[in-house]
């Protein structure tokens, strides 16, 4: 049996016209397995935190977690796509990848402190805390954004079941220690979050050497230059992309004040995580195929539309179960007072559909090497779910309708990415004359 067959019985595949896609689901579904871990075991990490704390300390816990990844959308630059583009075809890839380490930690650094000082001043939180808040969101920014760089490399080196077993280490360690400061406060509950991440992140450069040799003799002296342009292209868009659920419960601090905020801030970000389980299928097919586009240097039209077909397959099942569960699926989070937020939680399920679809063409754009077009999309998508989502704090709506904006955001993007990926520029480089 081949290694198809062994690690997921079910995908191995029936014809060799098949196996190229069976390699892409493959390693597919070893992200997947890391990235519902890693969702299945947080989201346990928040539903015992709704239970064991207050809801203000939750709310602020919350919100610094959000913060801090928004911290790293802006620090990391791109540069883990960059590497993953580029691994295999550099001849040093060690150099490459403490280079990228190097950058994006001290960036980490300035950016996760700038932004957490300024939220937690215009919060009003404890001031006696807020010292050692700053301190947690800093470590738990460079954190995140070692460990989306090492993820990289381990994807890119063909590798996916690594991924798994550090995200379950991660959820498993971090859901003990919730037990253990309980009496802590929100200080607690954030440290608690962050500490296990810092020791994944280090474990993981440990193994990289053995993934990746210090000289690669098919590969060729990598420019910077080159990694820079496509991550350019790929930080853009994954700070718009990533922009509306990062920054919302901070908005949602500061526009209902630090009575009303921390409450809501709780209900709305149980709801966005536990619906992000399903946005992580569609994000662990497209990395898979993005690693497997940038090993073939190509993706043919059979493979994506294999990988859109497989998306649908599973997700509108997915979708339509957790609609009708959705309220016995809060109550067990947080009893009556989370499960009557249901209507948050649906339609933040039925936004996953349209950006499935988008990561997929996302995937295609960077095997392309298309920075405007990542651009442009991801772009659409963040930025026109941030304005109907300021648009209703504006307004004062329900918030059980603000995941509205994800669902509008979404297919404007969708439709955006579809036109990009049909559209060829008509503009070519003057050729030089051969006489």
């Amino acid at each position: 049996m081949n290694s198809v067959g062994w690690e997921f019985p079910w995908l191995e595949p029936g014809a060799d016209v098949d196996h190229e896609s069976a390699k892409v689901t493959r390693q597919g579904a070893w992200v997947l397995a890391a990235e519902i871990m890693n969702s299945g075991l947080g989201f346990a990490f928040w539903a015992l935190a709704a239970r064991l704390f207050s809801t203000r300390d939750v709310g602020i816990a919350a919100a610094l977690v959000s913060l801090s990844s928004l911290a790293t959308s802006i620090a990391i630059l791109g540069l883990d796509n960059g590497l993953m583009r580029f691994a295999t075809k550099v001849s040093r890839p060690r150099r490459l990848i403490r280079q990228l380490v190097a950058i994006t930690g001290a960036l980490g650094v300035v950016v996760g402190f700038v932004l957490a000082l300024s939220v937690l001043t215009l919060s009003g939180v404890d001031p006696g805390s807020v010292a050692l808040l700053i301190v947690v969101s800093v470590v738990l920014t460079v954190s995140q954004i070692w460990f989306q760089i090492t993820d990289s490399a381990i994807l890119a080196a063909g590798k996916a079941r690594i991924l798994a077993y550090r995200a379950l280490a991660y959820g498993a360690v971090k859901i003990v220690l919730v037990f253990a400061i309980v009496s802590a406060g929100a200080p607690g509950l954030f440290a608690a979050y962050t500490l296990p991440l810092l020791v994944i992140v280090i474990g993981s450069f440990l193994i990289l050497p053995r993934l990746w040799p210090s000289k690669n003799d098919l590969g060729r002296p990598h420019q910077f230059k080159e990694v820079a342009t496509l991550s350019a292209g790929n930080w853009i868009s994954g700070f718009a992309y990533s922009l509306p659920n990062r920054i919302a419960p901070s908005l949602i601090l500061i526009f209902l004040g630090n009575q009303l905020g921390p409450p809501t801030v709780a209900f709305f970000f149980i709801t966005l995580q536990l619906a992000e389980v399903l946005n992580y299928v569609s994000e662990s097919v497209a990395k898979s195929l993005f690693a497997h586009g940038s090993r073939e240097d190509r993706l043919t039209p059979d493979l994506t539309s294999s990988m859109r077909g497989l998306l649908l397959l599973i997700l509108v099942p997915l979708v339509v179960v957790g609609i009708v569960g959705s309220p016995f699926a809060l109550s067990v989070v947080g009893g009556d007072k989370y499960s009557a937020h249901s209507l948050s939680l649906q339609l933040f399920l039925l936004a996953t559909l349209p950006k499935s679809f988008y990561q997929v063409l996302k995937a295609q754009f960077n095997v392309q090497r298309r920075p405007i077009a990542l651009i442009v999309s991801g772009g659409t998508l963040g930025l026109s779910t941030l304005a109907f989502l300021v648009i209703g704090l504006v307004l004062r709506v329900n918030p059980d309708l603000l995941p509205l904006s994800w669902i509008l955001g979404g297919v404007l993007a969708l439709g955006v990415s579809q036109y990009l990926a049909g559209w060829k520029p008509r503009f070519r480089l003057p050729r030089a004359d051969p006489g």
